[in-house]
């Protein structure tokens, strides 16, 4: 592999990680999981996750006020009450982490990173944002899937304009 891709890639990766991870913390949780990696996508410098999203008029914000409206409805479908979920949904951020340990993230988060490395692996090409968006879109459990359909967005929609984008940058 050419030095300045792996880089690149290298880059790509740091980015996504330590970018889901802050916007985790920002939202009051500990560790990323795979909803944090959606809004971290619209940062990596490809802009192809950026492009995807945008297709279903999602941004920054609106992505994250619907996290948090999932994350609420996920407290009240366990039997909180509606107003106590709202608070715990809507948590204090955690400060930044400090230094540079090793990167912990929830199953979901673990899962679709492995998935979008895979898909950009078998494709032999770096990973990008598409990648990222295409992976978390496939995943059939968890908050995501609630979370697009609270959108009212097609898991199947957006993993179809992520490869429509990865598509279009091959070529």
């Amino acid at each position: 592999m050419n030095p300045i891709r792996m880089f690149r890639e290298m880059r790509a990766i740091k980015d996504l990680l330590t970018g889901a991870e802050g916007i985790a913390r920002s939202m009051g949780d500990e560790q990323s999981a795979a909803e944090h990696l959606l809004p971290a996508a619209f940062d990596l410098p490809d802009g192809s996750g950026d492009r995807v999203l945008g297709r279903f008029g999602l941004d920054r914000e609106r992505l994250r006020a619907a996290i948090v409206e999932q994350h609420a409805a996920a407290l009240v479908a366990a039997g909180m009450r509606p107003e106590v979920a709202a608070q715990l949904s809507d948590a204090s951020p955690f400060d930044p982490p400090t230094g540079s340990g090793i990167y912990r993230s929830s199953p979901s988060a673990q899962e679709a990173f492995q998935r979008a490395g895979a898909m950009a692996r078998s494709a032999r090409r770096p990973l990008v944002g598409a990648h990222v968006v295409a992976a978390v879109a496939e995943m059939e459990h968890g908050t995501v899937p609630q979370l697009l359909e609270r959108l009212g967005i097609e898991r199947s929609a957006v993993a179809a304009a992520a490869a429509d984008e990865l598509a279009r940058a091959v070529s």
